[in-house]
């Protein structure tokens, strides 16, 4: 949070069942301004890059804006993905 929501408090949660793992990361609105020398760094396709690697294990994502103000994010992800090394 310290690089888009500077002075947020967090709260994150896993939740672990049979077929499923649940993660949910959710911050308060920010108490700060961002860093303008933080927030200039990295691809800026943090999220998108996130989904993409979560869809690739049959998971989903949601991101985005909460209506206090702040943001969120849950991910669902199987709680068994078979590798090539399990296969075997």
């Amino acid at each position: 949070m310290r690089k888009h929501a500077p002075g947020a408090e967090v709260t994150v949660r896993v939740e672990y069942h049979d077929t499923q793992v649940r993660l949910t990361v959710h911050n308060t609105p920010p108490t700060g301004e961002p860093s303008r020398a933080l927030t200039g760094t990295g691809s800026g396709l943090g999220i998108a890059h996130l989904r993409q690697r979560i869809e690739l294990l049959h998971g989903t994502l949601r991101a985005g804006p909460r209506p206090d103000g702040g943001f969120g994010v849950e991910a669902t992800l199987p709680s068994y993905v078979p590798t090539a090394e399990s296969a075997v």
